[in-house]
């Protein structure tokens, strides 16, 4: 038996306890401490230190499987059917390929000063045609289609035998299945003897089977809502799976109404001398004698006294009330949209705020998305990080006024001319003095280094001159 001691080495009887104060007692430490119902040493790991930074707990096996999504519990043909059936939704998702669409854009310099303006041509003439066929519209309400109903927004990048791109040709995105590496993640290009390798990032499936092997060089593979735990994106359709499918059923009823008949839910009274079967053998009667026929569903029909004495309405059918209201919102607040045009009339001003907070909370990220998406591919594959993408503005503004404001942002120094030029669509001017802000002054134009070095000396000299 072990004799227990105190805190001064004096032995304790079997019924005393030791209390003190010291903090050189930790509660952490394995000595000095009863470890009574305490947190324990944690289990010592059995996986190997390279592990360490793994993503998720993936399923092991992952890549073995030949088909998309195998493991969530909706797939991607489900997500589409969803987006076609429901009329509303497909409302939603054309209304904001139309916002997105209508708004001009164009490559530019990221900063004033010396680029090269044939490679901005270049790619200007580029995506005029992205894939070679489609004009720019059409290519991007192609991939918006991916991105808002299976967030799988997928680019095949066309090569020639030099490896220079050619075109960019969209992809169906439900036929891609990313591969992971030992970490969960993408596997990404590594130099090996000098050289660079590119693994298989992605396959496509076809017909049940992996048909082609992908890297990164070759696709890209961009769901905008990416997760940790998840290698597909989570789509706007996706989120609100059970809205639409509530929507879709509330549709059926309203369709219903009209092709299988009008007549309300009802309960109808019979003699009480019927047996079962002849209440059975009368009930398919009546059915098969209004069904298919249009015409009989709205004449009035002569039926025996017993069986027309009662009468009982269950159910008068509503073809619209607050909950229609209830699923526009829903659907409209997934694509931040505004859903004045879906509910009941609100004042100007509340439509008008609305509407400014869906473009703010909706549309710019999206835009935003898009111009990353379109400013690696300028950087990567042509080259030039000194362009970009830029996006303009959908607003018609006076072409008087907007001269003006321009004219006033090149006197005071805030743009160069240049800039101004480009706002405007046009190409830049050759001359050093373009690209240099100006101030207006009493002389002309001036520098806007020279003006401030001036500004100064006349500064300095008021202060000689004035008396103290």
């Amino acid at each position: 038996m072990v004799e227990r001691r105190g805190i001064q080495g004096i032995p304790l009887s079997p019924y005393q306890i030791s209390i003190h104060y010291n903090n050189s007692y930790s509660q952490n430490s394995s000595e000095g401490t009863s470890d009574w119902f305490g947190p324990q040493r944690p289990m010592p790991p059995i996986a190997p230190p390279e592990v360490s930074g793994r993503q998720w707990d993936f399923q092991p096996g992952y890549n073995l499987s030949s088909s998309t999504r195998f493991n969530n519990t909706i797939g991607f043909p489900e997500l589409r059917a969803f987006a076609d059936g429901y009329d509303l939704l497909r409302l939603a998702i054309e209304t904001r390929k139309d916002q997105v669409v209508r708004l001009k854009w164009s490559i530019k310099p990221r900063v004033a000063g010396a680029f090269d303006s044939a490679k901005l041509e270049q790619i200007n003439r580029f995506f005029y045609r992205p894939d070679g066929h489609h004009t720019w519209d059409t290519w991007l309400r192609m991939i918006l289609e991916d991105l808002f109903v299976i967030d799988a927004a997928t680019i095949y990048m066309h090569r020639d035998r030099g490896g220079r791109l050619i075109s960019l040709m969209p992809i169906d995105g439900a036929t891609i299945k990313p591969v992971i590496d030992d970490w969960g993640r993408i596997p990404q290009p590594f130099y090996k003897n000098g050289e660079i390798v590119y693994p298989v990032a992605y396959q496509q499936i076809l017909k049940g089977l992996p048909a082609v092997d992908y890297t990164i060089r070759d696709l890209i593979y961009r769901p905008r809502n990416a997760r940790t735990h998840r290698v597909y994106g989570y789509s706007p359709v996706e989120q609100i799976i059970s809205t639409v499918n509530i929507a879709l059923r509330r549709q059926a009823f309203i369709l219903d109404y009209y092709t299988e008949g009008n007549i309300p839910a009802s309960l109808i009274g019979v003699p009480e001398t019927w047996t079962p079967d002849q209440i059975a053998s009368y009930q398919r009667y009546w059915d098969a004698y209004f069904d298919g026929v249009e015409g009989r569903r709205r004449k009035a029909k002569f039926v025996p006294g017993g069986v027309a004495k009662t009468f009982i309405q269950t159910q008068e059918p509503e073809l619209k009330n607050l909950f229609d209201e209830w699923l526009a919102r829903l659907i409209c607040f997934a694509f931040s949209l505004s859903p004045q045009m879906l509910v009941t009339q609100v004042n100007r001003a509340t439509a008008e705020t609305q509407k400014d907070l869906a473009e703010e909370e909706g549309l710019y990220p999206l835009l935003s998305w898009l111009k990353y998406f379109i400013d690696e591919i300028i950087e990567k594959e042509f080259g030039a990080p000194e362009l970009e993408f830029s996006w303009g503005s959908d607003t018609k503004m006076d072409p008087a006024v907007r001269a003006t404001i321009l004219a006033e942002y090149i006197s005071k120094g805030v743009m160069t001319i240049n800039e101004a030029r480009s706002e405007l669509g046009l190409a830049p001017l050759a001359e050093n003095a373009a690209d240099r802000p100006m101030v207006l002054t009493t002389d002309g134009y001036v520098p806007l280094q020279i003006f401030g070095d001036a500004q100064s000396t006349r500064e300095q000299n008021s202060n000689i001159d004035s008396p103290t």
